[in-house]
């Protein structure tokens, strides 16, 4: 064997030691997030979360400390209204976002070994989000009810407090619920439009997460 190989051997002797420790403490992960939502809209016609609609994208997560992280995603989110069932007048809109959540988590409950070796399978969170309006699909138009008339003119821009918690099947495998609350208005009365009535959005999610 050539000399030249014998420094590479140590190298790499020395080095997968280390880099195991580094994937059992990895301070930067990424995961893949799906799921349901279920909406409503203050100042609809209805009450309760009837619209339901599907999330899909993706997080990054970057360790602060023991137990606690911070983590960005990109999503797609299906939210809107619809009416109650059995119930008239008949609508259901349905608003497609571009969403970009910035969340705090603490974990606890602590599975399988220490914090290096093992992981947490509960997780807390809290954060902001900000959606944009990319457009919208009214299912009876002119001929329901709902928010038809504000729909020309609702704000395409949504800042949303949330609040959830997951539990971790597995060190990869999670299932979130999460709920959602728009700080600013999708409609105001007086601008645009003749809908009558201020219109607040929030909506709860169920998502299946896994983390590589």
């Amino acid at each position: 064997m050539s000399t030249f190989h014998y420094p590479m051997i140590f190298a790499l002797l020395f080095l997968l030691p280390n880099t195991a420790q580094s994937q059992r403490t990895q301070r930067f992960k990424a995961g893949i997030i799906a799921g349901l939502t279920a909406s409503q809209i203050d100042g609809d016609e209805s009450a309760g979360y009837h619209k339901v609609g599907l999330q899909a994208g993706l997080r990054g997560v970057v360790r602060l400390k023991k137990k606690q992280d911070a983590s960005v995603e990109i999503l797609y989110t299906q939210r809107g209204c619809r009416h109650q069932p059995q119930t008239f007048p008949l609508f259901s809109t349905t608003l497609n976002y571009i969403e970009v959540p910035v969340q705090w988590h603490y974990h606890d409950w602590l599975a399988d070994g220490d914090e290096n070796d093992g992981f947490y399978r509960v997780q807390f969170n809290a954060g902001l989000s900000y959606g944009r309006l990319l457009d919208y699909k009214d299912k009876y138009g002119l001929d329901g009810g709902g928010i038809t008339a504000a729909l020309p003119d609702l704000n395409s821009n949504s800042f949303t407090v949330l609040l959830g918690a997951t539990f971790y099947a597995s060190r990869h495998i999670g299932f979130t619920f999460r709920w959602q609350r728009a700080l600013n208005n999708l409609y105001n009365t007086g601008e645009g439009g003749n809908y009558a009535k201020d219109l607040n959005e929030h909506f709860i999610a169920f998502q299946a997460l896994y983390m590589f």
